[in-house]
C-alpha cells in the first residue's frame, strides 16, 4: 500500500498550514493471474480450463481536524468480465428497453362529427379516450420495446395409490397402460387421461373434448383442492420422498415440486473486453459522537458468520445504507442500520439494529432485524455471536434465529497454524439437515507456504505458495469440486 500526502493550501502558505489541511490518501491494489485444471472422476488425464485474471484498484482517503472530528471514505475499482442488468418490468413481462416521450406532440387525424358536418379540426382536439382512459398530448409517455422471456415457476407433481387412469406411459414402454381401481402403473400421465381418483384424494379433471386438463390434490383433507397446473404429472403404484433427516420412505398420495416463489430476473452480457467497474464507495465522520457511514455495499452487522451460521439479520443493499455506530460504556457500541433503497416508504425499509462489547480478551455481538421501524418488537431475524483471544488461541461462536450453529477454534503451534469449524445447518423447506465440519493446516517457511485440509465428506484441499515479497506464485487442488488453479497475484 502506498501512502501520499496531499495538502489543501495554497501555494503561498506556509509548511505548517499546509500540514493542518493534509489529507491522507491511500492506494493499493492487486493484479492476479492464472488458469483453472481440472483433475478427478470427470477427467481422464490432466486438464486445463479457462485463463483468468482480475485487476483490482482501492483508493481511501482520510483528514482528521484539529478538533479531533476524523473524517474519509474510499472505494475500489476493478474489472468484470461480465456485466449483469435487470430488465424493465411491464404488466408482469420483462423488457429490455423503455421508451419516453415528454410535451406536447402532434396529433395527426381526420375526424367528423358523428351528427354530421365538417371536419374537426386536429389543433382543437386536447385527448382522446382510448379503452376508458383519456390519452392527451402532454406528460410523459412510456413504452416498454423489445420483449425478453421472464422465468417462472414450474410443477413437477407425482400420484400414487389405486385409481382408475388410462393413456398412461410404463416406464420403458410406449405403449399407453391402463388401471381400473387397482395400483397404478409408474409412468407419465398423458392428454388422454380419463378422469379417476386416488385413495388419497388425488383427481384428474377433464374437458369437453375428453382430455385431461389438470389434477386436483386434496391437501388437508376437507375436499378443498389444490389446482395442478402447467405440470409434469407422473402416476404410480408407489413413491419415494427423502425426508430432512435424509431418510427415504415409500408412500402413496400426491406430492408436488413448485416454486412457490418467484425471484428477481437478471440478465447477464459477456463482453469481449475486460470493462472497469466501480464498487464499495463509502464515506464516514468519526468524532466523540461515534461514527456514521454512508456506503453502497451490504453491511453484515457486528456477528461474524461461521459455518452458515450468524448471516440472517443482514442488510442487504439495494440503495444507500446508512449506519450510525455509537460510543457505549464499558465496551459497548450498538449501531443502527437502514437501506435507503428507491421508492421504499417508512414501513418498507430494511433496518438492523444491535451492537457489540469487548471485556478484553471476551467479545460478544448481537444483531436483529426489525420487521418494521416503527414497531421496535417486530424482530424478523437475529444473530447472536460471542469470541475469545488468549495468546495464539481464538475461539468463536455463532448462532441465528434459523436454528443454525457454528464452532470455529485456530491456534499456532510449532510454526503451524490450526483451525477447525463445526457448523449446523437447519431443515428448511425441503433442507436436509445435518453437520458440517472442516479442518486446516497450514505452515510458512522462507517464503514458502503450504496448507492442507479436508471437510465432513473427507474431501481434501492442498494449496502451495511462494512470496517474493509482492509478487505471490501459487497453486491449489480441491478434490471436491474436481478441479483448483495455478496463478500469480501481484500486490502494490
Amino acid at each position: 500500500m502506498k501512502k501520499f500526502l496531499i495538502a489543501g493550501s495554497s501555494l503561498a502558505a506556509v509548511a505548517a498550514a499546509g500540514s493542518a489541511g493534509a489529507v491522507d490518501v491511500t492506494l493499493g491494489g492487486s493484479i492476479n493471474m492464472g488458469v483453472d485444471f481440472g483433475l478427478g472422476k470427470a477427467n481422464n488425464d490432466l486438464q486445463f480450463g479457462a485463463a483468468f485474471n482480475e485487476v483490482s484498484l482501492s483508493i481511501n482517503a482520510a483528514h482528521t481536524t484539529d478538533g479531533g472530528l476524523a473524517f474519509g471514505g474510499g472505494f475500489t475499482m476493478g474489472t468484470a468480465a461480465e456485466l449483469s442488468f435487470a430488465p424493465y418490468g411491464a404488466s408482469g413481462s420483462k423488457n429490455l428497453v423503455k421508451a419516453t416521450v415528454t410535451g406536447q406532440t402532434d396529433l395527426a387525424n381526420q375526424l367528423w362529427a358523428v351528427s354530421g358536418g365538417g371536419a374537426i379540426v386536429s389543433s382543437d382536439v386536447v385527448s382522446v379516450k382510448i379503452n376508458s382512459a383519456w390519452r392527451g398530448l402532454g406528460g410523459t409517455q412510456t413504452l416498454y420495446q423489445v420483449a425478453l422471456s421472464s422465468f417462472t415457476s414450474s410443477n413437477v407433481c407425482k400420484i400414487a395409490g389405486r385409481g382408475t387412469v388410462s393413456g398412461v406411459y410404463a416406464e420403458g414402454d410406449s405403449s399407453a397402460a391402463t388401471a381400473a381401481g387397482s395400483y397404478m402403473p409408474a409412468g407419465q400421465m398423458t392428454g388422454a387421461a380419463v378422469a379417476g381418483t386416488t385413495t388419497h384424494g388425488a383427481t384428474v379433471q377433464m374437458d369437453s373434448t375428453g382430455s385431461a386438463t389438470k389434477g386436483v390434490v386434496d391437501f388437508d383433507g376437507e375436499g378443498s383442492g389444490a389446482a395442478i397446473t402447467s405440470a409434469a404429472v407422473y402416476v404410480g403404484p408407489f413413491m419415494e420422498v427423502m425426508m430432512a433427516s435424509s431418510e427415504t420412505k415409500m408412500v402413496v398420495g400426491a406430492a408436488c415440486v413448485t416454486g412457490v416463489s418467484s425471484s428477481d430476473t437478471v440478465f447477464y452480457m459477456n463482453n469481449k473486453s475486460k470493462v472497469m467497474t466501480v464498487s464499495n464507495a463509502s464515506v464516514y465522520i468519526d468524532g466523540g459522537f461515534g461514527r456514521l457511514t454512508l456506503q453502497s455495499s451490504d453491511y453484515a452487522g457486528g456477528v461474524s458468520a461461521i459455518a452458515g451460521a450468524g448471516d440472517q439479520a443482514n442488510v442487504d443493499a439495494e440503495g444507500l445504507v446508512v449506519i450510525a455506530q455509537g460510543l457505549g460504556i464499558l465496551g459497548a457500541n450498538p449501531y443502527l442500520a437502514v437501506d435507503l433503497a428507491a421508492l421504499s416508504t417508512l414501513g418498507s425499509l430494511e433496518v438492523v439494529t444491535g451492537g457489540t462489547i469487548d471485556l478484553g480478551g471476551l467479545s460478544a455481538a448481537i444483531d436483529v432485524a426489525l420487521d418494521n421501524p416503527g414497531d421496535v418488537f417486530g424482530v424478523s431475524d437475529w444473530d447472536l455471536g460471542a469470541t475469545y483471544a488468549m495468546g495464539d488461541l481464538s475461539l468463536a461462536f455463532a448462532t441465528d434465529s434459523s436454528s443454525d450453529w457454528g464452532l470455529s477454534a485456530s491456534m499456532a503451534i510449532a510454526g503451524f497454524g490450526v483451525s477447525t469449524t463445526f457448523g449446523s445447518s437447519s431443515a428448511g423447506d425441503h433442507e436436509k439437515s445435518g453437520i458440517t465440519y472442516s479442518v486446516s493446516a497450514s505452515t510458512a517457511l522462507n517464503g514458502f507456504g503450504l496448507a492442507l485440509g479436508f471437510d465432513q465428506d473427507l474431501q481434501p484441499t492442498v494449496g502451495v505458495n511462494y512470496d517474493l515479497g509482492g509478487l505471490k506464485l501459487y497453486a491449489g487442488y480441491d478434490a471436491g469440486d474436481q478441479g483448483g488453479n495455478v496463478g500469480a497475484t501481484l500486490s502494490f
